[in-house]
């Protein structure tokens, strides 16, 4: 006797929207603590460091390409998940309930990335011009040489220790939220008509041809 096979199907009800956010959130807030941990194991873990006495990311090398790369990166998948747009966004209101520093850490980030990396309008880059005065100068058309320069702040050295701190108490929020949305939906998904979940469709299995053109994409059974 053959065994029974179990067909998956969409299910896009309104009352699956929260569980389908919280997926990608979740996925973001994962990527953080990714890139955090790459800047750590690059350049501001304590492995590192070659004595008591040295400084984390001045007595080693550092790639500023590399490090503010990484670093933009995780701003920006930390705001996405503050954000709403096709899916729901994290409450920043839980943080009240968080240790102090989160709140301040968060507040930081989402002004970096929407103040400087996505915006210049802020201290986070200074763009001056200076002029060059001889000391013996006595008069301004002595002047020869016209300096523009930028000045621009980003992630501190310690900031990804802290920032990865701050999304796995986020990732930890999403776990519970996401089981209990998982058996809210299971609710509405038993007082649904058989024929009514099959009309959405069953999921597609993508060829390995599809996977391939779709590499960039991932999907997440959390």
């Amino acid at each position: 006797m053959s065994q029974p096979v179990e067909s998956e199907y969409n299910f896009p009800v309104p009352g699956a929207a929260r569980l389908a956010s919280l997926v990608g959130l979740k996925s973001d807030m994962e990527q953080v603590v990714q890139y955090c941990d790459r800047m750590i194991e690059r350049y501001a873990g304590s492995h590192l460091k070659k004595s008591p006495f040295d400084i984390v990311g001045f007595t080693t090398h550092v790639d500023f390409l590399d490090w503010e790369a990484l670093s933009t990166a995780a701003c920006i998948s930390y705001a996405r998940c503050f954000v709403s747009g096709v899916r729901q966004s994290l409450d920043a209101n839980l943080l009240a309930n968080a240790k102090a520093n989160f709140a301040e850490t968060h507040t930081f980030i989402l002004n970096l990335r929407n103040k400087h990396i996505a915006h210049s309008v802020n201290s986070f880059e200074e763009n001056s011009v200076s002029v060059h005065i001889g000391t013996l100068f006595q008069s301004s058309k002595e002047i020869r040489t016209v300096t523009p320069s930028i000045t621009r702040s980003g992630l501190a050295f310690d900031a990804p220790t802290e920032l990865r701190s701050l999304a796995n108490w986020w990732i930890a929020k999403m776990r519970e939220e996401i089981t209990i949305e998982k058996a809210n939906v299971l609710r509405i998904a038993q007082a649904t008509p058989l024929d009514d979940i099959r009309s959405h469709g069953p999921v597609k299995s993508r060829s390995s041809a599809e996977r391939n053109a779709n590499v960039g994409k991932r999907r997440s059974n959390s």
